[in-house]
């Protein structure tokens, strides 16, 4: 059922005229304060959807998520319907653009944004049109529909993190990014906010998709050799099938889905 915050606001306040004591007031009064809140980020929340159909994707249905958005026609659905499990995002300026390039998908910050504001920044996230030809398999455009979402969303996810770091930060980030130890943690972390966010079932389809394609069971990171009793995401850089499934799972965003 949904309710509107207004509706919701009005409820609370009626409530609280109807209690005569400070006394009896006070702890009701934080319980339903509480209540307010998870009920108002429900309603702003975006549930998972296990397959997205590009033929389903209606443009005008995103459009309040275009806003200070640069993005090519050619994914534009995919760029809008992940771009509604983050609604932080809202004013944020993004540029997605298609180049050819040797990496599938990155995304950063502009150069010269980063020495702004954490308002007044931009990011640009660029899709390859062109890669390696060990990585032609896995490009964009030969993705499935939804595993394009999962990766589009991954992206974004990224940008969640940069926006909370200072200009300071992210020169210092910059840096650590020459380790590989870093970087397993790094996009792990990712694909760990990109399943709380809600898209765990289409990162799922990409990860599955990119294994079949590239031939590869599990893709480990920089620490192959681990010692008993070391975290097992030390493994993977990107999370494999089996590891997004366990996620997915412990989260009650997913269950109330099923």
């Amino acid at each position: 059922m949904k309710l509107s915050k207004t509706l919701l606001a009005v409820f609370l306040y009626n409530i609280i005229l109807h209690y005569k004591t400070i006394k009896l007031l006070t702890p009701l009064l934080i319980r339903l304060t509480l209540l307010f809140f998870i009920m108002l980020h429900t309603l702003n929340a975006q549930m998972p959807v296990q397959q997205f159909q590009e033929k389903d994707t209606k443009v005008l249905d995103y459009l309040e998520f275009k806003n200070n958005k640069t993005i090519p026609k050619e994914i534009e659905k995919q760029a809008l319907l992940a771009l509604s499990f983050y609604p932080e995002l809202k004013d944020t300026k993004i540029i997605f653009r298609l180049k050819k390039r040797n990496t599938p998908l990155t995304s950063r910050p502009r150069i010269l944004s980063v020495f702004r504001g954490k308002k007044k920044r931009a990011y640009v996230i660029t899709i390859s049109s062109q890669a390696k030809d060990h990585l032609d398999p896995i490009l964009f455009s030969k993705l499935p529909y939804n595993a394009q979402v999962g990766v589009l969303g991954h992206e974004i996810g990224h940008i969640i993190d940069y926006k909370k770091k200072s200009s300071f930060q992210l020169i210092g980030l910059s840096f650590k990014l020459f380790n590989a130890d870093f970087v397993d943690s790094f996009e792990f972390n990712t694909d760990q906010r990109t399943i709380e966010y809600g898209l765990g079932y289409q990162l799922l389809d990409w990860s599955i998709f990119v294994r079949k394609a590239l031939g590869v069971i599990e893709w480990k990171g920089a620490s192959v050799d681990l010692e008993a009793g070391n975290l097992p995401e030390a493994k993977q850089r990107y999370m494999n099938p089996q590891t997004i499934r366990s996620e997915i799972q412990k989260l009650e965003l997913y269950n109330s889905n099923l």
